[in-house]
């Protein structure tokens, strides 16, 4: 509250108005009571005001000790909940503490458990991996047991003076041994032999006390029980000078051998053959026909036919049909490949060995149709093909001219059997030949010169003069070729039977090169000699054509067609001679004919080549060239004329790659090295 003052009064004159006030009362009473009253109002405002500010002051400070009883209260709470806070801060730390301890305590469980774990595990495995190696030596032994159908040789008895001189019971079965050993060695055969061991060897002694056993013990008992084993046992008599040596074994009967003292080696040797005669009837008539007994192999499956199991019978046969080709009785041999073929149809080697003797026989696409279905019946080349030596589709291969694929199935089956192979003569040459006719001469005279029996094995000495003549022709040498044929022909005279050994009489190729000699005479005798095949009906096309006879040549190449339409040799021969003629068009028909029959033989390709070339279609030889290549790296003549083709195109820098090809392959004739010699001093 304040003074009344007049409205119109502004307020900053209030103490001014006063003044004139208290002036004025004191000339004028009613202003001075006026005044006084006045003065009065105002002390009791005063007053009031004084009152009202003490009251309020009061009230001031009763609301701010209110208000400091309340922050003092707010604080005590505050300190209240930060003790309460710290206290709960307390409690969380110790229980995260607690739950800290129990996390590491649960933790250390469970490593401990998971210790304990894998252990357990670890030596469960353990206990299962013992186990299974047990059954697994239990299944093995019992599988073994069964399957074992081995020849076992037990020490042999022999009189006190045998052992007085160290010719005991186990030196004596281990000479025999040997000698039975020797004989499966020195056996080529696609059948897989028995295994032959001792009985008295690797004994190791069970560590079991009062168990006075070993496990070869074991094994002799289990495989005696549950196996086909032929158990052979000897024994020795001296009567005097005279010794009789006994030999008998499971399943056939005893044979005693007769001599003097110092005869037991060849006793030993003999009884031998016998074992193996009783044991492997089929393994041992290989042994007899390999070396020349094929009258003793032939009676011997007579005699074990009639006893021998439906698995072995095929075998036999075909071993039966072996020995009569042997014999030059081709045309029983073949009764009896196809009585084996009757009583199983998925004997492939006797599908292999008819096709060679319908070969001897002349009857090539006979053969050749023999292996197309042998191949289609095994499934060749699918994923379900039928389980065989690829050797044995080695004639079907040679006859349709695929050499590098007979090269690969050579060297194959060489590789697996020793470096000797499972065919009845030695393997090296005959690949030496496939090699040659692939024109890869340096690689073939290689493989003869490190073929062993070069210098006294019949066959390999024959085969060799036949690739060397091969060699000679492809050189255009043709005086060194008759060379080498004559002396072929030579040992097939006098060693008839390796006749058999050669897919083509070398005779044809005789008859030729003698005609390139200039002998007509002898070219008539060999071709004539070398019977009904398709070599000698073409080469008596080529003849034919030397002599300056066009038609007759072209009924001759006409005739070996249908000797054997589906062999590409006789297309290809007479692409050749149509090319002499200058038909380039009918020649390059021919080569594709022989290509189609023969896609993997080099020839027709490097012909049809060569005659594009003379057509001036030179890109398109190129790629025939390149076609041949694939099957005949190593051949100079066809490095030599792919060059020229390059050279034609204007691709002179490939040309000169070839060329230098051809110069180090050196496998040219006279006339192409002359060629070569001029193009590379061309390009210099």
């Amino acid at each position: 509250m304040g003074l009344v003052m007049n409205d119109h009064m502004p307020g900053n004159d209030k103490g001014l108005a006063a003044r004139l006030a208290m002036g004025e009362a004191g000339k004028d009473p009613d202003m001075s009571a006026r005044a006084a009253t006045y003065l009065d109002e105002q002390t009791a405002l005063s007053k009031a005001q004084r009152e009202h500010l003490e009251r309020t002051h009061a009230l001031h400070e009763e609301n701010l000790q209110l208000q400091s009883q309340l922050l003092r209260a707010q604080h005590a709470i505050t300190q209240r909940e930060a003790d309460l806070h710290t206290e709960n801060l307390k409690l969380q730390s110790e229980g995260l503490r607690s739950q800290h301890a129990l996390a590491n305590m649960q933790r250390s469980q469970l490593r401990s458990q998971r210790l304990h774990d894998r252990v357990r595990t670890v030596y469960q495995s353990v206990l299962s991996l013992v186990a299974l190696a047990i059954l697994t030596v239990i299944v093995y032994g019992i599988i073994d047991a069964f399957m074992d159908q081995s020849v076992v040789v037990n020490q042999f008895q022999v009189p006190p003076a045998f052992v007085a001189v160290g010719n005991n019971g186990t030196v004596v079965a281990s000479n025999f041994l040997d000698r039975l050993h020797n004989l499966q060695v020195a056996t080529r055969s696609h059948q897989t032999s028995l295994v032959v061991h001792d009985a008295w060897s690797n004994d190791i002694k069970l560590q079991v006390p009062d168990v006075h056993v070993t496990i070869g013990d074991i094994r002799r008992n289990l495989n005696s029980w549950l196996g086909h084993q032929i158990q052979i046992y000897g024994e020795v008599v001296q009567h005097g000078k005279q010794i009789a040596f006994t030999v008998r074994g499971t399943g056939f009967l005893a044979k005693t051998f007769t001599g003097d003292l110092g005869s037991l080696p060849t006793l030993l040797t003999d009884a031998a053959e016998y074992v193996f005669d009783q044991a492997e009837p089929y393994n041992f008539a290989n042994y007899l026909e390999e070396h020349g007994r094929d009258v003793d192999a032939i009676a011997l499956v007579q005699s074990a036919f009639p006893t021998a199991s439906a698995k072995d019978k095929p075998w036999l046969l075909n071993a039966w049909g072996n020995g009569l080709s042997d014999l030059n009785q081709n045309a029983t041999a073949v009764d009896k490949y196809r009585q084996a073929i009757r009583l199983d149809p998925h004997f492939w080697i006797a599908y292999a060995n008819l096709e060679n003797v319908q070969i001897q026989l002349g009857e090539q696409e006979a053969a050749y149709q023999t292996g197309i279905m042998m191949e289609r019946l095994a499934r060749r080349g699918s994923w379900f093909s039928a389980h065989m030596p690829e050797l044995y589709y080695s004639n079907l291969d040679q006859l349709r001219m695929d050499l590098p694929a007979v090269h690969q199935e050579l060297v194959d089956d060489e590789t697996a059997h020793g470096g000797q192979g499972t065919l009845t003569t030695q393997e090296a040459p005959l690949d030496a030949e496939m090699l040659a006719r692939m024109h890869e001469s340096r690689q073939a005279v290689f493989i003869l010169e490190t073929t062993p029996g070069a210098g006294s094995d019949h066959y390999v000495i024959a085969e060799t003069h036949f690739v060397h003549g091969l060699l000679a022709l492809d050189q255009q040498n043709y005086s060194q070729a008759a060379t080498e044929f004559e002396a072929v022909d030579a040992i097939l005279t006098q060693y008839p039977a390796l006749q058999t050994d050669f897919s083509s009489p070398p005779t044809c190729y005789l008859g030729l090169a003698e005609e390139l000699v200039d002998d007509p005479v002898k070219a008539d005798v060999a071709i004539a000699r070398g019977g009904g095949v398709v070599d000698c009906y073409r080469f008596k096309g080529d003849i034919a054509d030397i002599r300056g006879d066009w038609t007759q040549a072209q009924e001759d190449y006409q005739a070996a067609v249908n000797l054997a339409p589906s062999l590409p040799q006789a297309y290809e021969s007479w692409g050749l001679a149509l090319m002499r003629h200058g038909d380039f068009v009918n020649a390059i028909v021919k080569f594709q004919d022989a290509n189609k029959r023969g896609p993997h033989w080099c020839d027709p390709l490097e012909h049809w080549g060569e005659a594009l070339t003379d057509e001036g279609h030179y890109k398109e030889a190129v790629k025939k060239y390149s076609q041949a290549a694939q099957y005949t790296p190593g051949w100079g003549a066809l490095q030599l004329h792919w060059g020229e083709a390059l050279d034609a195109l204007g691709q002179h820098e490939e040309a000169r790659i070839h060329y230098s090809l051809a110069q180090s392959l050196g496998d040219l004739s006279a006339g192409e090295r002359a060629t070569l010699v001029q193009h590379i001093n061309q390009k210099l």
